[in-house]
């Protein structure tokens, strides 16, 4: 048989998965910005490579913060 969690205890998890994934997002923004934005402004290295990078990092950053933050999300 499995134990029940106490609802004070499943609460902490939620909110820190929930948060969690406010925190994918918000690292997810800054990666876009950051590689995919300062690439095509500045242009030092391989532009190509660093906007593939940057795009496949905001993707799935988002896809994994939305995720948590919807399962999570406080009710």
């Amino acid at each position: 048989m499995e134990e029940k969690q106490k609802p004070a205890e499943r609460s902490k998890i939620q909110r820190f998965f929930h948060n969690f994934g406010k925190l994918i997002l918000d690292a997810t923004k800054l990666s876009f910005g950051g590689l995919v934005l300062g690439t095509i402004i500045k242009g030092d290295l391989p532009q190509s490579t660093l906007l593939v990078a940057g795009i496949i990092a905001s993707g799935v950053g988002a896809i994994i913060g939305l995720i948590l933050t919807t399962i999570y999300e406080e009710k």
